[in-house]
């Protein structure tokens, strides 16, 4: 009996610990793992980010409705949200474009035009610092055209062709940010892109209560350009530190840790 009345309680004494680790993240923070190469170079694969939940709202974690009111999201916010077309699935791209935003994307130099005919006369948007990137889009296979990402040094393991990404430092309007692009490439993405009705093809106006979100990638991100808007309802939170970076070493088991990548995300 001892050992049962001893088990009960060590029970009963790690709940309220289980209660608050649900209740953070259910309404405070959240990890999550970064997949895919589409918001490079501001977070790689492999990078593990800690997302602020709180930061837009608390929402009911069954419906994702909000009972609480906080900060609304800005231009250049990174966040996690629910993939509109596929809301079991979360996405993280950057906050282009606000509720009553017009967005022209240039095809061509992969630079955005934003206007707002309410409080925005000039375009929001600068693009300075133009060179070459130290990534490089490197063709595995020239039929299936399958895309990573490595260093220069990294280039000699590869036997098929190569594309230098070029970047930009983007600013909105105090906040910067690097960007990468392929000159060479237009559209690499096969998907169609979003037309909006009575609108030109690359022009949206963002609905409201809805964002227009890209991943600094542009060349490699599905986003708003191609499936629409970000309903507000779907948001999860706004991503603000990485605190692990892992990266799998070439032709070896074990995964390498990125010390040099644990930031404040911008």
């Amino acid at each position: 009996m001892k050992k049962i009345q001893f088990l009960i309680n060590q029970i009963f004494s790690i709940i309220p610990i289980i209660l608050l680790i649900l209740m953070i993240r259910f309404f405070v923070y959240e990890p999550f793992y970064i997949p895919s190469e589409s918001m490079m170079p501001t977070l790689n694969a492999g990078d593990f980010i800690i997302v602020n939940k709180f930061i837009y709202g608390i929402r009911n974690p069954f419906n994702n409705k909000i009972f609480i009111k906080n900060k609304l999201p800005q231009r250049g916010d990174i966040v996690v949200f629910k993939y509109p077309k596929n809301t079991k699935t979360n996405y993280i791209k950057r906050i282009i474009g606000l509720p009553g935003d017009t967005i022209i994307y240039n095809v061509k130099n992969k630079q955005i035009i934003l206007y707002n005919d309410k409080y925005i006369k000039t375009n929001i948007f600068k693009y300075k610092k133009l060179k070459k990137s130290k990534y490089f889009k490197i063709f595995q296979n020239i039929t299936q055209k399958k895309y990573v990402f490595l260093k220069k040094n990294s280039i000699k393991f590869y036997k098929f062709g190569s594309i230098r990404y070029f970047q930009y430092t983007e600013y909105i309007n105090k906040l910067s940010h690097k960007i990468l692009f392929t000159p060479e490439i237009e559209n690499k993405i096969n998907e169609k892109i979003y037309i909006q009705k009575n609108l030109p093809l690359y022009t949206w106006v963002v609905p409201k209560k809805c964002y227009f979100v890209m991943g600094d990638n542009r060349d490699d991100s599905l986003d708003s350009r191609y499936w629409g808007f970000v309903h507000e309802k779907y948001l999860l939170g706004k991503a603000i530190f990485i605190w692990l970076s892992i990266q799998k070493t070439t032709h070896l088991w074990f995964y390498k840790i990125k010390f040099n990548r644990i930031c404040k995300i911008n």
